[in-house]
């Protein structure tokens, strides 16, 4: 008797860490998420002279206060899929500030 095995898929999150500089003002935007989009608000955000926009729900920052810019490290956790990098509208980076390396009152 053959026996036929469906290979799983192999997952693994990988994990980095970064620095970040973050504006002091979250800005309106949109989130895609499936068939939908939907607003929220996001970081404005610097590494390495690359500015982009990151949604709160991707970045926990819990001691975040408007009006301050923040210099942190954070980790970024990866979705790895056979190897490669796995991303989908639901399934994004995500990052954890694990230290506040500079705080300044704008």
């Amino acid at each position: 008797m053959l026996s036929c095995k469906k290979e799983k898929p192999e997952f693994e999150i990988q994990k980095s860490y970064h620095t970040f500089v973050i504006d002091g003002h979250l800005e309106e935007c949109t989130l895609q998420m499936g068939a939908g989009n939907f607003k929220t608000e996001c970081y404005s955000v610097t590494e390495s002279n690359n500015t982009f926009r990151l949604a709160k729900e991707y970045l926990k920052f819990d001691t975040y206060e408007t009006g301050y810019r923040y210099t942190v490290k954070v980790l970024r956790e990866q979705k790895i899929l056979n190897r490669e990098p796995y991303q989908d509208e639901t399934y994004l980076p995500h990052y954890t500030v694990l230290e506040v390396l500079k705080k300044e009152k704008l």
